[in-house]
């Protein structure tokens, strides 16, 4: 077989969310491989990603490279975004995706298997492709990459409003029902009270199928009836990259309570920062968190249904599948060792951030994704 003489990449290249973030990381691996990169757009660029992710676009899309006549074809998505495209006159065609619960939408079986390979971030999804019947010849774990230089720098200072306290715990997320904010909030709540000199700060991106007021009614719904709750910090309105890198390192311990995470960005972000990171033990977070650079929530033995809205509303998705069952006493557990204990939070931290450095830097992750391409 001829070698591949470049690379076409489709997906969310601008997007703000998941998906989007993960692609740019990609991006940057490729530039240590030796092949012309040609990027086809999904969605319509956010300017919100911040000016360095700006300038790695605009230098791909200004190059105009010549990608051969042999390239490979990869589409970065949900395999919903794997067909419709024409796959014809590739050297290979390679679909990236992932996903959370304990097995894939039945759908997307066929859409895997017409594709050359899929790649997946974590054991735990060549395991859940796998056993839903994509054909594991397919499958190779290719890790998501990330530059550590943008989170070392020294950040000002995020303004917090004098309420906040001077313990942070921080947790961002676009709101979804798996998200666990029902599990995170009253286990917080409980836990603590306003005696306790700690807040959580809770950056949340409102979707389009939900209004600000309806989710605030949401979430405020989870917080207990009772007096003396600790204080709950939200921020709600957009947050310029910038500003949220310096939402992190302004606050001392991330914590996610996501019963069914793919892979966990903000996490590997904020450990790339050398700050302690909360999890949940389950899921593809387990591919770079572990009890020597994190501190893990334990989930029950057995796992439940997941959230019913989720299984009503978005049946072809999630009806009949299953993610972590969490118990809040360790929920409970796990955040008041954060909160007091200094030197763990310390010791995780380090070598937290030496982790992420070294296993999973643009460099590294480049070497995984040759021996695929010239496979």
């Amino acid at each position: 077989m001829n070698p591949p003489t470049g690379i076409v990449w489709v997906g969310p290249i601008g997007d703000m969310g998941g998906y989007g973030n993960v692609t740019r990381n990609y991006l940057r691996a490729l530039k240590y491989i030796d092949l012309p990169v040609q990027i086809l757009s999904t969605a319509k660029l956010n300017t919100e990603i911040g000016e360095d992710d700006i300038n790695l676009l605009n230098s791909i899309l200004n190059s105009r490279q010549d990608v051969g006549n042999n390239p490979i074809l990869i589409i970065h998505g949900t395999p919903e975004s794997f067909i419709g495209v024409n796959k014809k006159g590739f050297h290979k065609t390679i679909g990236i995706t992932l996903f959370e619960t304990d097995r894939i939408p039945v759908h997307w079986t066929n859409f895997c298997n017409d594709m050359d390979e899929i790649w997946v971030p974590t054991q735990f999804n060549y395991q859940t492709f796998t056993e839903s019947g994509v054909d594991p010849s397919k499958i190779h774990v290719i890790h998501y990459p990330i530059e550590s230089s943008p989170y070392t720098k020294p950040f000002s200072p995020y303004s917090f409003p004098p309420e906040v306290k001077s313990f942070k715990f921080l947790y961002t997320l676009a709101f979804d029902y798996r998200k666990g904010l029902d599990l995170l909030i009253p286990s917080y709540c409980n836990e603590f009270s306003a005696e306790d000199d700690v807040s959580l700060i809770l950056k949340i991106y409102v979707p389009g199928w939900i209004s600000q007021k309806n989710l605030f009614e949401l979430v405020s719904s989870y917080i207990p009836n009772k007096p003396n709750n600790p204080h709950i910090h939200f921020i709600i309105e957009n947050t310029p990259r910038e500003d949220l890198l310096r939402l992190y390192s302004s606050c001392d311990c991330y914590v996610s309570t996501e019963r069914a995470c793919g892979w966990g960005m903000p996490q590997m972000e904020v450990m790339a920062m050398g700050k302690p990171s909360i999890s949940i033990n389950w899921g593809g977070v387990t591919e770079f968190m572990n009890n020597q650079n994190s501190l893990l929530i334990e989930p029950e033995q057995d796992l439940e249904f997941v959230h019913p809205e989720l299984q009503r509303t978005r049946i072809i998705h999630y009806y009949g599948h299953k993610w972590a069952k969490v118990k809040e006493e360790s929920v409970r557990k796990t955040m008041r060792e954060a909160f007091e204990n200094d030197k763990k939070r310390e010791e995780i931290a380090i070598q937290a951030k030496r982790d992420i450095n070294i296993h999973f830097s643009p460099e590294v992750i480049a070497e995984q994704m040759i021996a695929r391409f010239f496979s």
